[in-house]
């Protein structure tokens, strides 16, 4: 079954609009994430839609890429490659405080297991 073709222009129903946006967007991060695993490289889109509450979700987009990269770090540090020298005060500010929640995080899941293994 083929797909009829679309005429590119505007779309003036606020809901359809909406709904294409969602669906297309969601396409090409399906496609970007595709493209890297397929050739084992980093890759990103970047879509601004100040209409669409995308700011919202770039901001949590931001953090979890900050996380990795601290995530990134504190595994490099470990293995040997002094990178912590290289952080400033605010950077190492944030590995603190991941390795703390990384602690607890621990922490919770041993008293978790702990008490079904007793039960």
């Amino acid at each position: 079954m083929s797909r009829k073709k679309i005429k590119l222009a505007y779309i003036t129903n606020d809901s359809a609009r909406k709904t294409t946006y969602k669906k297309r967007s969601k396409g090409l991060v399906k496609k970007v994430r595709e493209l890297t695993t397929l050739c084992g490289i980093e890759g990103f889109t970047v879509m601004n839609s100040p209409d669409f509450g995308s700011q919202v979700e770039l901001r949590k987009l931001r953090k979890e890429n900050r996380q990795k990269e601290l995530k990134e770090v504190i595994f490099e540090s470990l293995s040997g490659k002094g990178i912590l020298q290289s952080l400033n005060a605010m950077d190492l500010d944030e590995v603190d405080l991941l390795v703390k929640q990384n602690l607890t995080d621990i922490d919770n899941r041993v008293r978790v297991l702990t008490k079904a293994s007793r039960s």
